[in-house]
């Protein structure tokens, strides 16, 4: 009888104990050296065990703090599939805060090239998304003036600047082009410090209108410790014949 390697059983064995609620969703698992004792493995059978847990969702590491269970989706599927911020529907940790700030700036190649115009000026908006004070995520979006004159936008309102960003400004895009990558850019380039990570995960969302203009670009910066999202797929037509 062909018997599972042992870091299968421990990632088993962990799983049911979470399932039966003796680790509740956002709870801290005990310490590597505890679980190692507990199941009478090597700490390398036990980590090869919690990747794979990380792997599936089940369980985040915060650096310097342990391994946690991530916290239950009490709505169900959540996608990123509606127009609507990704960054919501794609950290595995909670966002208890939130830093918003702006800058006005000059005309640039990059953003008439962007957005179609000639030596016009652009704004950058910025939220930082944190978990008990710690950063966890980056917006910065790419935007014209005249489209946060069109939503009548108070840059300076908190509740205004988040809602516009997240939600209002989906109302005038038809579709947006959302790219998935590892980010190159140094961490010390952000005015914000991250937590550490093995590596960003960059979203780049491109949103257009109606008549195919550009409206903004948003770029998510996301430690790939915390990120984890998911995408609905279906059968082309032709594979539905």
């Amino acid at each position: 009888m062909h018997h599972s390697p042992k870091y299968v059983q421990v990632y088993n064995q962990i799983l049911k104990m979470i399932k039966q609620m003796q680790f509740p969703p956002g709870s801290k698992l005990p310490s590597e050296e505890v679980l190692a004792d507990e199941f009478d493995i090597s700490r390398v059978t036990l980590r090869t065990a919690l990747s794979l847990l990380k792997e599936d969702g089940v369980v985040q590491s915060i650096h310097g703090q342990g391994h946690f269970v991530t916290q239950s989706d009490g709505n169900g599927y959540q996608g990123i599939e509606v127009l609507e911020s990704p960054v919501l529907k794609s950290l595995n940790t909670e966002i208890t805060g939130r830093e918003v700030y702006y800058h006005e700036n000059k005309s640039s190649e990059f953003t008439d090239n962007l957005f179609g115009v000639h030596n016009l000026p652009y704004l950058t908006l910025n939220i930082w998304y944190q978990n008990n004070h710690r950063n966890i995520a980056n917006n910065l979006s790419i935007v014209l003036p005249e489209i946060i004159e069109e939503f009548d936008v108070d840059l300076t309102d908190e509740t205004q600047f988040v809602q516009f960003l997240e939600k209002d400004i989906y109302q005038k895009v038809v579709n947006s082009a959302l790219t998935i990558t590892v980010s190159d850019r140094p961490l010390t380039t952000f005015k914000r410090k991250f937590p550490k990570s093995p590596l960003l995960i960059l979203m780049t969302e491109d949103l257009f209108g109606v008549n195919g203009s550009q409206i903004a670009q948003n770029k998510y910066y996301i430690p790939s410790s915390m990120f984890r999202t998911k995408l609905m797929r279906y059968p082309s037509e032709q594979g539905r014949n």
